[in-house]
Order: C-alpha cells, then sequence, then structure tokens
C-alpha cells in the first residue's frame, strides 16, 4: 500500500474550492509497477476513486533511472516513486506526474516555498 497519501484539497481551502483534486502518494517501485498494471484499482485503494468515464494519464519523469535502479521495479533498496495527481471534478482526466528517486534524498534539499505552511497563499510584493 502506499504512503503519505496526501488530499492536499483537504491542506488548502483554495484548492478545496477549485474544480479538481490534487493528490501526492509515495510508493515503493513494485507498488508502482502495480499501479501501472491497474491505476484505477490502485487509486481507488488509497481512496481516491475514478468514475469509468474519466481517462487516468500517467507521466514517469525518469522512467529509464527508475528502471534501472529497482532493478526492473522489483528491487527493495530504498528507491521511491512520488507522485502528484491531479483533476476529475469538472474534467474527465486525472493525470499523474511520477518521480523516482532514492530515501536518502528526502529532506537532503533546501527549498524556496513562496509562503510560509501557516499562510493559505503567498503575497505579491509590488
Amino acid at each position: 500500500m502506499p504512503s503519505k497519501i496526501i488530499d492536499l484539497s483537504a491542506r488548502s481551502k483554495i484548492i478545496r474550492d477549485e474544480p479538481f483534486h490534487v493528490h501526492f502518494w509515495e510508493c515503493t517501485p513494485r507498488e508502482y509497477l502495480a499501479f501501472l498494471k491497474s491505476p484505477r484499482k490502485e487509486l481507488g485503494s488509497m481512496g481516491i476513486r475514478i468514475p469509468t468515464r474519466c481517462r487516468i494519464e500517467t507521466v514517469i519523469e525518469n522512467h529509464d533511472w527508475l528502471e534501472r535502479n529497482s532493478k526492473g521495479f522489483t528491487a527493495s533498496n530504498g528507491t521511491i516513486v512520488c507522485n502528484v495527481g491531479g483533476g476529475n471534478v469538472a474534467r474527465a482526466v486525472y493525470r499523474i506526474v511520477s518521480y523516482g528517486h532514492t530515501r536518502s534524498t528526502v529532506g537532503k534539499f533546501k527549498k524556496t516555498l513562496l509562503h510560509s505552511p501557516e499562510e493559505e497563499q503567498a503575497k505579491l510584493k509590488r
């Protein structure tokens, strides 16, 4: 079962009011392979219900790296796949962007946030 499943609509009223969902989740290469074989079923297991009329599109940003570093999506070696999916409210598409990396890179990079975690949105500086 994937982990770190986050419904960004639940985290932000602004996103909640928009006519689409935004989700994040992390999985192992084996879980990701199961997702690729049966995306609607795997999304449903996380509580993400996609109607049959809604198509699912998936982009793997680093497919070759992921295959190589997970021994064909079978290794349990610290490789993880992070996913961001969105759509399926006013749009009949749910798009997922997936990115494979190692657990050792989590928290390693400094990010410049647009606003603090306590704020709902960025304030424009003019």
